[in-house]
């Protein structure tokens, strides 16, 4: 080697000596890594708001949520199960005791094909919460499988739930757009169901024969006995119900009415209910709590305690339910659940809208506390944000970004949003950025909130979605913002502080154009990055859009005086849109592992994509290595930030999304290892080691090879007698795998600069 490349290639191995230690280390512990990094969930990196630290930061945001418990760790306590409707996500919480800690290794013990509406109820009297879940068509149920120490669902219904009904068994039906009441209607220990038939707006009461035909109340077998169950109808043009109805259709068996005190009507169709049954008045009939698509209260149906159950009349409503109280107001569609959430043995009253679009997002779980009893409840509000109030939310559409905001060579937190959800203006959002100072170490980071409003920054555009991109524009030593906005345009701040620890930002160009001056306009959801994707010493615009498409905008200019040509607007033949739609919701984040620039592309599937074949490819299609980052799910509109956070040398990711939450998930070694028995790393060398173009190892017959990185990915794999190409791999030092004779061989070698 001449001297320049030993002096680079030694600051070269200086970088990764850490995690050379700890991967190598692994190695001759007896393990070896035969797939590529993992990562796992977290929720440990504190994070403090207005003078109070977030007991749950990291759950992704809250919206539309629909809560049940279960014991998720087998401590004989009742754990809290959270399915938000809005990307169809579980969220898992461990009772302590006096509160409910967020835990998401549970999550992934959750069916992943759950959507719209999740109960937890135990159906076969195991004492283990069983899933009934929304299927097309009707109900699927899950059996709790779990075997005491891990827990798991097996799904029993094929697809969903049959009742006889009309002289036929069929499938119970529930629109997607309800929530049914799945509870025990007549008393007899096994799970009724109440729901709203596809013809109409009256209840269908499906009673559950388990027990009448000997099976101990624990089967799924199903008869449609009341087809209008409470004798009531929901109006149609308000949030009242007309009681009295006389359901002349109503199935021909004893429990149907024939009373004359019943007036007449015509049915009207059913567009969307939820349903929340319960005793409400202590004389052991089920009453009932509704909530209407059309409308943003509850309307509790009170029975007559004459028709034990199965044909029971409402003679009463409270239509501001809970009247005696702060009556629930949820903009659009509430939901109700009936949990002990404050840990006194009682349940409580949960109300959220059962809409994921245009309704409530930072105060959309209204808790209200029992102050009586389970079966003569006493409901009083306490609050609109329950859990909500924990973590960090920001309504909907999250997007972190993480830049040293102070110079102190710590990365800090910005987070802007699609908007936050507020009736005083027509569109019924409000964007924001918010700002979180690291205020830790660089392997403890303590984000601390210090803006509402990042410079002021959402106030100045007063715009929707912003996406801020930071980057050293003019070469003054401070990091400049551009600015990406709902209607695609782009707009520059320039940070004209004179102190290097503080930022001022002015806005300069708005919207920015080209040299024709013409508006850099892309479309919608404008997400842009900074990157120096042509190696000139600049940074260039790479921005992604609502079609899923990467647009490449060239510094034409130089590092301290920019100017920006558009390139393509189909930058790498990057698509992350559904195949059956043009929305993809891109946004690109590049980082240089190495000496190869990788780009994920965060999507509205919630997906991310891994791509490389980046670097010196600026007409190319780039490589698309992974469609599915680590399989990570945290719903829908997914933005990743990407940083080695804690300090260990494997990457970590911040990622928002729809929610309006941040998920945090650590980068790890892959736990999924092979043991390698009888390790010989003498038995064969590798030589020339370092080499730049070729190695060589003696073996007696045809190897399987795998090579390695220091990150435990798979870089290159083939058949080999003797000897292997790897000139066109990056310089650094790697791992080779093979097995022979039934032992496996890990050797090391370098890849070094050209000599």
């Amino acid at each position: 080697m001449n001297i320049r490349h030993k002096i680079l290639f030694i600051d070269e191995i200086k970088l990764i000596k850490y995690s050379f230690f700890i991967f190598f280390s692994m190695l001759y512990s007896g393990s070896f890594f035969t797939q590529q990094l993992n990562v796992s969930p977290a929720n440990d990196i504190v994070v403090i708001e207005n003078n109070d630290t977030l007991l749950n930061p990291w759950t992704g945001g809250l919206n539309a949520v629909q809560i049940s418990k279960i014991d998720l760790n087998f401590d004989s306590m009742e754990d809290l199960f959270v399915f938000d409707r809005t990307g169809n996500k579980v969220l898992t919480y461990i009772n302590s005791g006096d509160s409910f800690i967020y835990d998401p290794s549970y999550e992934s013990n959750f069916p992943t094909d759950l959507r719209d509406w999740v109960l937890l109820r135990d159906y076969n009297n195991d004492n283990k919460k069983d899933i009934f879940c929304s299927v097309s068509g009707g109900i699927g149920v899950w059996l709790n499988t779990s075997n005491g120490s891990e827990l798991s669902f097996t799904l029993i219904t094929n697809p969903f739930i049959y009742s006889y009904q009309y002289a036929t068994n069929t499938n119970l039906y529930v629109s997607v757009v309800d929530i049914p009441a799945i509870d025990d209607i007549d008393g007899d220990g096994d799970l009724d169901i109440l729901s709203f038939g596809v013809l109409g707006s009256r209840l269908e009461y499906h009673k559950n024969l388990s027990v009448e035909n000997g099976y101990d109340q624990d089967s799924l077998i199903y008869e449609l006995k009341n087809a209008c169950w409470g004798h009531f109808r929901e109006d149609g043009l308000t949030n009242t119900c007309i009681l009295y109805d006389t359901c002349s259709f109503n199935v021909s068996n004893p429990e149907s009415s024939t009373n004359n005190q019943y007036t007449r009507t015509n049915p009207k169709r059913h567009s969307g209910s939820t349903i929340l049954s319960l005793d409400l008045n202590n004389d052991n009939v089920k009453d009932i709590i509704l909530g209407d698509v059309s409308f943003g209260n509850f309307v509790a149906l009170y029975n007559d305690n004459i028709g034990v159950n199965q044909n029971t009349s409402f003679i009463s409503q409270d239509t501001t339910f809970p009247s005696n109280s702060v009556p629930a107001d949820i903009y659009i569609y509430p939901a109700s659940f009936y949990e002990d959430v404050d840990f006194d043995g009682v349940k409580d009253f949960i109300a959220s809208p059962n809409s994921d679009n245009d309704t409530e997002d930072k105060e959309s779980i209204w808790y209200y506390k029992n102050y009586g009893t389970n079966d003569a409840p006493s409901f009083y509000f306490q609050q609109k944000n329950f859990l909500q109030d924990e973590t960090i939310e920001l309504g909907r559409g999250a997007k972190p970004f993480l830049v040293d905001l102070n110079n102190d060579e710590l990365m800090d937190l910005v987070v802007s949003n699609f908007g936050e959800f507020d009736l005083s203006v027509p569109i019924h959002y409000s964007s924001s950025i918010k700002s979180y100072l690291n205020v830790g170490t660089a392997s403890n980071p303590i984000f601390i909130k210090t803006s509402d409003d990042f410079q002021n920054i959402s106030s100045t555009l007063n715009q929707l979605n912003l996406a801020p991109a930071f980057g050293d524009l003019d070469a003054d030593g401070d990091p400049d913002v551009i600015v990406g906005d709902f209607d695609g345009n782009l707009h520059y701040f320039e940070n004209t502080s004179t102190n290097p620890n503080q930022m001022n930002l002015t806005l300069s160009i708005s919207p920015i154009t080209d040299q024709f001056n013409n508006i850099f306009d892309v479309g919608y959801c404008a997400h842009p990055t900074l990157f120096d994707i042509d190696n000139d010493n600049d940074l260039d615009l790479i921005v992604g859009e609502a079609i899923g498409n990467l647009n490449y905008i060239e510094n034409k200019g130089d590092s301290s005086l920019f100017d920006f040509e558009l390139i393509s607007e189909t930058f790498g033949q990057v698509d992350v849109s559904e195949w059956w739609t043009n929305i993809g919701s891109s946004a690109p984040v590049f980082k240089t592992i190495g000496q190869e620039v990788i780009l994920f592309v965060g999507s509205e599937r919630g997906k991310i994509f891994k791509y490389n074949n980046v670097s010196n490819n600026l007409s190319g299609s780039f490589n698309l290595l992974d469609s599915n980052l680590f399989n990570i799910y945290t719903g829908p509109n997914n933005i990743p930030a990407i940083y080695d956070i804690n300090n260990d040398s494997i990457l970590d990711y911040i990622i928002g999304n729809k929610r309006g939450g941040l998920s945090l998930y650590y980068g790890s070694l892959d736990s999924n290892i092979s043991a390698i028995s009888n390790l010989n790393t003498k038995e064969y060398i590798i030589y020339p080691n370092p080499s730049n173009t070729k190695i060589h190892i003696d073996v007696p017959e045809l190897i399987e090879y795998q090579i390695f990185n220091l990150g435990g990915a798979i870089v290159k794999k083939g058949v080999t007698l003797k000897e292997i190409n790897i000139e066109k791999m990056d310089n650094g030092i790697y791992f080779l795998s093979f097995i022979l004779y039934g032992k496996n061989y890990v050797l090391k070698f370098i890849k070094c600069p050209n000599q």
